[in-house]
């Protein structure tokens, strides 16, 4: 179910609507992929969106590679289809225009997903994500994360080379894994599974590309089974930097 927030006729959103159905149809374990450095793979979906199912199963593939950081931001717009989805969060649906605004567009949709912030697409496709999970350059450098102690992150962070510009720091808390049974809405009768879903996100400092360490405080009540750091340009450009920490 795509949707775009600028002045599309509802004509159109049908027609996007059936785009995303249209899957590849590979049969690519997505999770046996050889990757030598980490990748991030966002996910912006809905529990109110009929076409987002194949791609919540991808993005759950795809996260038990150990170097993909995979994370589900579930977006507030679907939720006056009779269904409220009990994962999303404001955060995601500004994320998703934001990363949008960065291409000069005003269009939003799910299931959309981005690679390291910059490819974006209909998130479903298979061959597509294996696509540009191989093109994705430049690699990205590591950020090593541990808990030292509870609510405290140790966050390593490399020397990156040729940075001219500040990026900033992002901490995302994720849920590793839910179960909702739809009782309304375009989901209705269905139980999906759900995986690592972004329930907070902290900007937690600029950093301008200098190897060093630094630690933080989790003030946050809300229980997180793991946690991403993503070190992006211009606060939602391109992610030069990135790790998890799965609790």
């Amino acid at each position: 179910m795509d949707r775009t927030v600028s002045p599309l006729s509802f004509s159109l959103i049908i027609v996007l609507s059936l785009l995303s159905l249209d899957s590849d149809a590979s049969s690519d374990t997505l999770n046996a992929l050889d990757l030598p450095s980490p990748i991030v793979i966002e996910l912006f979906t809905s529990q109110s969106c009929s076409s987002c199912p194949p791609a919540d199963q991808v993005l759950g593939e795809l996260a038990q590679n150990p170097n993909v950081i995979a994370l589900a931001c579930h977006v507030t717009y679907w939720n006056h289809l009779n269904w409220k989805d009990t994962l999303s969060r404001s955060f995601c649906t500004d994320r998703q225009r934001r990363y949008a605004s960065k291409r000069g567009s005003s269009r939003v949709y799910t299931p959309q997903m981005v690679v390291n912030g910059t490819a974006e697409f209909i998130g479903s496709r298979r061959n597509r994500v294996a696509q540009e999970i191989d093109r994705s350059t430049p690699a990205l450098l590591p950020i090593k994360i541990k808990q030292t102690t509870k609510g405290t992150l140790t966050i390593t962070l490399p020397a990156l080379k040729n940075q001219s510009q500040p990026l900033t720091l992002w901490l995302m808390h994720y849920q590793s894994h839910h179960t909702q049974s739809m009782k309304s809405g375009e989901n209705r009768g269905r139980t999906i599974d759900y995986t690592n879903a972004v329930q907070v996100q902290e900007k937690v400092g600029i950093w301008t590309g200098e190897s060093k360490v630094i630690t933080l405080n989790i003030s946050s009540k809300v229980p997180a089974h793991g946690y991403a750091v993503l070190a992006q340009q211009d606060e939602f450009g391109p992610i030069l930097a990135a790790g998890k920490l799965l609790l």
